[in-house]
């Protein structure tokens, strides 16, 4: 079952569909409380899973709940349904966590980024911003995560170690480096370049993966009803297939349920979507901490998490083992 919800609503309310329980053809459809919160990947696989029946395909009965925000306290409200589908704002689960929540990542989005990272002339490695300042566009934002997994990279505690200051976007960040109010920064490539031809020191850090959605469920959830979680992701991968592979009717559904901004294409949009989506949504443990790193600036008690035990993508990695996601790329399915 897969309900549809008008106006500004739709967007929100179709990416809830993520996170379901399915079932094989033959068995009673499941019903399965789902939540979700923001725009992403997330949602738009959640529509093509909707719109192609894939979750009762799979034996998925799905309640949708839509969070107005995702807020702290939307993601604890959460704990009464059974699956949680967040987008672009993805401290608020890793905050209920430090605030008690037994929350566990069965999933997720990343974007990989080629950020360089722009330094005052005397440093030559970033461990040497130990005690420095360090140039953000704001606290949680890619900037400040990019930040902080290269940093962690290079043996410093992002938290304890520097001082993070909001500054702006990358142009604003070069400049502050330039008049040493900040002592290093990411900067996107392009203003990177700009930063060498004025003298500024660019170093590069490589590749970065960040957490851009979350699949979300409690640990108890997970442990008592494991065939319903791997019966959910199986419609969950097989929605990011159809979005990879059958271009035209993805965007007819996207275009059925987004309005874009203005001088946005849908076809640009499409390409931006899926040129970041992984066939299996596993996430990296790197990209988690920098969450947890985050989240500890304003919360002390999050310097206690570890990101292993927040990550329980073993039925994921099952999946995978087993063939199912290759199986998807390698015939065609009828949908």
């Amino acid at each position: 079952m897969f309900s549809r919800f008008p106006g500004s609503l739709a967007a929100a309310v179709l990416a809830l569909f993520t996170f379901v329980s399915v079932s094989s053809g033959a068995e009673a459809k499941a019903p399965v409380r789902v939540a979700f919160a923001g725009f992403g990947v997330g949602t738009v696989v959640t529509w093509i899973a909707g719109d192609k029946d894939l979750f009762a395909k799979y034996g998925l009965d799905v309640e949708a709940v839509y969070l107005d925000g995702a807020a702290a306290g939307g993601v604890r409200s959460l704990l009464g349904t059974d699956i949680f589908v967040t987008s672009r704002d993805v401290l608020p689960p890793l905050e209920a966590v430090s605030d008690g929540a037994d929350l566990v990542f069965v999933g997720g989005h990343v974007s990989t980024e080629n950020y360089r990272f722009g330094v005052a002339s005397y440093v030559d490695h970033l461990a040497q911003l130990k005690g420095k300042k360090v140039g953000v566009s704001n606290l949680g934002r890619k900037s400040d995560l990019i930040a902080r997994v290269v940093l962690r990279r290079a043996g410093l505690d992002p938290v304890e170690d520097v001082e993070m200051v909001p500054i702006g976007y990358s142009p604003q960040r070069a400049a502050a480096i330039y008049r040493n109010v900040v002592q290093g920064a990411p900067l996107v490539p392009q203003v990177a370049a700009e930063a060498q031809r004025v003298g500024i020191k660019v170093l590069d850090v490589g590749e970065v993966n960040l957490v851009t959605d979350l699949l979300v469920t409690t640990r108890t959830f997970a442990e008592r009803n494991p065939g319903l979680l791997r019966r959910f992701l199986m419609a969950y991968l097989n929605g990011i297939q159809y979005f990879l592979t059958e271009r035209a009717d993805s965007m007819r559904i996207m275009k059925e349920h987004v309005t874009l901004a203005e001088g946005a294409s849908l076809a640009g949009t499409y390409r931006s979507l899926a040129h970041r989506l992984d066939p299996l949504p596993l996430l990296q443990a790197e990209a988690v901490q920098a969450l947890i790193d985050a989240v500890s600036v304003t919360d002390s008690r999050a310097r206690q998490l570890s990101p292993h035990p927040l990550l329980a993508l073993e039925v994921l990695k099952r999946l995978d083992r087993a063939g199912f996601v290759k199986g998807l790329y390698s015939e065609k399915i009828e949908l």
